[in-house]
């Protein structure tokens, strides 16, 4: 068994107490007679209220973002983890797969590379053990992907930001969209080894640890845990001893998941062990200078609206 595998062996023994969340809910989405979406904005099938961390509004000690004081109807008085089960219908799922699967081959072509690739299609940048590449090229924009879809991709991230705001009470226009969001796939390869941190997707961690801006975190998923892929679960974990699961979700196609992005949601990704997984990541912010336009226009972008680049 190599050195990762072990690793990921040896997290799992290492379990306490555990809650797996496994649910079933309604169709949130409809197809209108011209194929479009229309969008409800629907109720957590599950939702757990966790006490706030003091980390919103401070600066982070790492990239010193999100030190731009407390943004009241924004940032969270009450810390939260919600699951909205069928947030995305088969359909919705195929064409989010479709997508990436087409800006990896754009990026890398013979199908991508083993272990994890993240893809945003909206800034156009790739990364993956090979390192970064921009998959857009040419003045006039690429011809990846459709109108219709770009569109499709749009209504899908602005229907996650307003359910995030919805049900976190937030006012009007908050939290804001930034970057990176991006589609992240990652394909098991029992030869494939870390060959940089970027790499190395299974470390515990606290996303306003790593960007100080995100205030608001999120996943929805494009694969199902046994059918596409084994391991790699989703799991929370205590911030004293991060070997510890506290719960774990079970990722399945169209499933939501919404969290607050401070250190009372410490989370972690178990290794793959089999298959393909995708996923759709993002976060939201309450920092106005980090909001970042969603562009969508086959054109690379690396630069906030009020200025200053990813």
């Amino acid at each position: 068994m190599s050195a990762l595998r072990e690793r990921g062996v040896l997290l799992r023994a290492r379990w306490a107490v555990l809650v797996v969340l496994v649910f079933g809910s309604a169709l949130q989405v409809s197809c209108d007679g011209d194929g479009g979406k229309q969008w409800e904005l629907p109720k957590p099938d599950y939702r757990r209220d966790v006490d706030c961390s003091a980390d919103y509004g401070k600066a982070n000690e790492w990239d010193g973002g999100g030190g731009g004081g407390f943004v009241e109807g924004c940032h969270p008085k009450v810390c939260n983890r919600m699951v909205f089960d069928d947030f995305l219908d088969e359909e919705g799922v195929a064409k989010l797969r479709s997508m990436a699967e087409r800006a990896i081959e754009a990026g890398r072509g013979n199908g991508g590379r083993p272990g994890p690739t993240i893809v945003d299609i909206n800034s156009g940048f790739l990364r993956d053990d090979e390192g970064l590449e921009m998959i857009y090229e040419g003045e006039e924009g690429s011809d990846i992907f459709t109108k219709e879809e770009y569109k499709f991709y749009g209504d899908v991230i602005e229907r996650i930001r307003r359910t995030v705001g919805a049900e976190n009470g937030l006012g009007e226009g908050f939290p804001v969209f930034t970057a990176p969001t991006f589609i992240t796939r990652i394909k098991f390869d029992v030869e494939w080894r870390p060959k940089s941190m970027h790499d190395v997707y299974w470390m515990p961690h606290v996303d306003k640890n790593n960007t100080g801006h995100y205030d608001y975190s999120g996943l929805l998923y494009l694969t199902t845990y046994g059918e596409d892929f084994e391991g790699s679960m989703f799991e929370f974990v205590e911030l004293s001893d991060e070997e510890t699961t506290e719960q774990q979700i079970v990722p399945k196609r169209g499933r939501l998941i919404s969290f607050t992005a401070g250190n009372e949601n410490p989370h972690r990704l178990n290794l793959i062990e089999g298959g393909t997984r995708f996923v759709l990541s993002f976060w939201f912010s309450c920092d106005m200078d980090k909001r970042f336009e969603n562009f969508l226009d086959g054109k690379g972008h690396n630069s906030f609206e009020r200025g200053g680049e990813l």
